[in-house]
């Protein structure tokens, strides 16, 4: 049997636990982006701010900083260089949102967002709440028609190379290369963040993806070939043209009469 004092503490922890768990600034908010897209990851703290008060951010996960602002001051973690910020005309609002640009498949795990107070010299921090982040890649499936150009996604500056598997093969065949002079097909063309497969045959059917540096699939595209599907005014062309081929090859009734009745006349004879 438990004492009154030990039924009390295991009340106040019961208590507490339920308190912060309920509370919205202990939740984990999960979400997810697609590699090499912009994410977004949730912050507020415009019930914390005193009037005219300037708020100074941290974001950080288990093992980087990640961000880190005051004002104009900022400050950037160098896994996240050029790619990481809390834009200040939203953080005087309360809004700490951090915004990642490009994001890897390294960016993905648990980030906490901290508010700063205190003078120069003694700091402290306020928890606000954390986020966590999945990281996916881009699945898609295409259909292109023989003749026509099959355009894959890029999606980011991560892509390294493109390898791709013929629907009756096992084997994978290096296609493209970043920076390299790898171009099986020959009609491979990198333009803006996007690559040009000219001139699609049967054999261009199978899977295509887009690896990173680190060999994992940022896309992956199955790629069905068809014929080409005819217009109606295509259809009736063809069919005219056939027809004046038929017409062409036929002898004319005149002949025919003129044939006719040269036989009778033989006849009679």
């Amino acid at each position: 049997m438990m004492d009154r004092s030990n039924w009390i503490s295991a009340f106040l922890m019961l208590w507490l636990i339920i308190c912060v768990g309920s509370s919205p600034f202990s939740v984990v908010v999960h979400m997810s982006s697609k590699v090499g897209l912009p994410a977004v990851l949730p912050c507020s703290v415009a019930s914390h701010l005193e009037f005219d008060q300037t708020p100074h951010i941290q974001w950080h996960t288990l093992s980087y900083s990640v961000f880190e602002r005051m004002g104009p001051e900022q400050f950037q973690g160098e896994a996240y260089r050029d790619r990481a910020d809390v834009p200040e005309e939203l953080l005087v609002r309360g809004n700490c949102s951090l915004f990642l640009q490009d994001v890897r498949f390294s960016d993905a795990g648990i980030y906490d967002s901290y508010l700063v107070y205190g003078e120069s010299n003694i700091k402290n921090r306020i928890f606000i709440q954390s986020v966590h982040l999945a990281v996916i890649d881009h699945k898609a499936i295409k259909s292109v028609e023989i003749g026509a150009d099959l355009i894959l996604d890029l999606y980011t500056y991560q892509a390294e190379q493109v390898i791709f598997q013929n629907s009756n093969e096992t084997d994978w065949t290096v296609l493209w290369e970043k920076d390299g002079v790898i171009n099986k097909k020959g009609h491979l063309k990198k333009r803006d963040n996007k690559l040009i497969l000219s001139r699609v045959t049967a054999s261009s059917a199978g899977t295509y993806k887009i690896l990173d540096s680190e060999g994992l699939a940022l896309s992956t595209v199955k790629v069905k070939v068809t014929e080409p599907v005819l217009t109606k005014e295509t259809e009736t062309l063809q069919k005219q043209s056939a027809l004046g081929k038929a017409t062409m090859s036929m002898p004319s009734l005149n002949l025919i009469a003129l044939f006719l009745t040269f036989n009778l006349m033989l006849q009679m004879n």
